[in-house]
């Protein structure tokens, strides 16, 4: 398996032209061979990263700058939310040649006239190989 993944700060009132936009790219990356992607937005409910720290690295970075998580991450500003978003190839072969050939085919080019859905040059991407993955028994 090899992954490509990427955090996309995104404006709530654009998330509709988001969602359908994600569905364009997916049907047009699974022709070329990706097998699984997935998108998450950040739980409104729970936004901040604080919690995933241990209360010892909270106490030793209590003067220190904000502890980091998805929102500064992804450099997200008042009225935006953070998605989070992978795409699951088969090999890094697959991946190589299905990510060149998807991003060539012209169906995946913004429609004249279509507004910006996000800031590319804030979207924050990477590709990963596995290193380890633990199931449930």
């Amino acid at each position: 398996m090899y992954i490509d993944a990427y955090l996309i700060p995104v404006a709530i009132d654009k998330l509709a032209a988001y969602e359908a936009f994600s569905r364009k790219v997916a049907d047009i990356y699974r022709e070329y061979g990706a097998t699984r992607i997935v998108d998450f937005r950040l739980d409104p409910e729970t936004p901040g990263g604080e919690e995933f720290h241990a209360d010892g690295a909270r106490d030793a970075l209590a003067d220190a700058a904000p502890l980091r998580d998805f929102i500064l991450a992804a450099d997200a500003r008042p009225g935006e939310t953070v998605i989070l978003a992978w795409t699951e190839w088969p090999s890094k072969d697959v991946r190589d040649s299905g990510l060149r050939n998807a991003l060539a085919d012209p169906r995946i080019q913004p429609e004249p006239g279509e507004g910006m859905i996000f800031e590319g040059r804030r979207l924050v991407a990477g590709s990963f190989a596995p290193l380890r993955e633990t199931l449930s028994p």
